[in-house]
């Protein structure tokens, strides 16, 4: 299984001089670090591998060097996935998929909505909650027998694949598995419903994964 960590440093944690370029940061990892799903701020803005910063990937004390100038006021977060070492069979295939998902996925945005009902039935308040996932959506086709079985091969329908569940250090917002009902928003604003769990995956009577089928919502808006 990979875990994921957030580190907050400063500029002035890293080697050379304030203002210089190529200096070092060391991460505190304790397994091997790995590059699907690492996310690097520099006071606030996303850098990108290669042409922001290098990184060499170690068992311990992975070690990022930033390419261009680095102020020591300048604040750096790092989330990053590291492997945890495991001997049973659902936590090395758990680590497997979650590897699938990062690598061809998406970090996609959860959003739960609750309501709140008055005495009568109706619906006086709907609140929503936020959580940053990874997804990995893909079209149905004539392969997916038990998604046409159970009719929800239909226009504006895709299948998606989940994590057993996200953690607080990925989310952002507590831990959690993804429901029917859920609403997941892609980054270009796309927005699907979770319609149907048509599939949690088990090894050693443990979750592995889950599959979801998943409807575009502004197709619901216009029908």
């Amino acid at each position: 299984m990979l875990i994921i960590t957030t580190e907050n440093y400063t500029g002035s944690d890293c080697t050379g001089t304030d203002g210089g370029s190529s200096r070092t940061l060391t991460l505190s990892n304790t397994q091997k670090t790995v590059q699907p799903g690492l996310l690097l701020y520099v006071s606030g803005l996303a850098i990108s591998l290669t042409s922001d910063y290098t990184i060499s990937h170690n068992d311990t004390g992975t070690v990022i060097t930033f390419v261009n100038p680095l102020w020591d006021d300048m604040l750096i977060i790092v989330n990053y996935y590291q492997e945890a070492t495991t001997s049973t069979e659902y936590g090395i295939k758990r680590s497997d998929i979650q590897d699938i998902i990062t690598t061809n996925g998406s970090q996609v945005t959860l959003i739960r909505q609750t309501t709140t009902e008055d005495s009568m039935g109706g619906v006086t308040a709907v609140s929503e909650e936020e959580y940053s996932i990874w997804a990995l959506i893909q079209d149905i086709t004539r392969k997916d027998r038990q998604i046409h079985d159970m009719g929800l091969a239909v226009p504006g329908n895709s299948k998606a694949f989940f994590y057993h569940e996200y953690p607080d250090t990925l989310t952002g917002n507590g831990d959690i598995s993804v429901e029917v009902g859920d609403i997941i928003e892609y980054k270009d604003e796309k927005c699907w419903r979770v319609e149907q769990i048509i599939s949690q995956r088990q090894a050693d009577n443990e979750e592995i994964f889950r599959v979801g089928v998943i409807k575009k919502i502004d197709l619901d808006e216009d029908s």
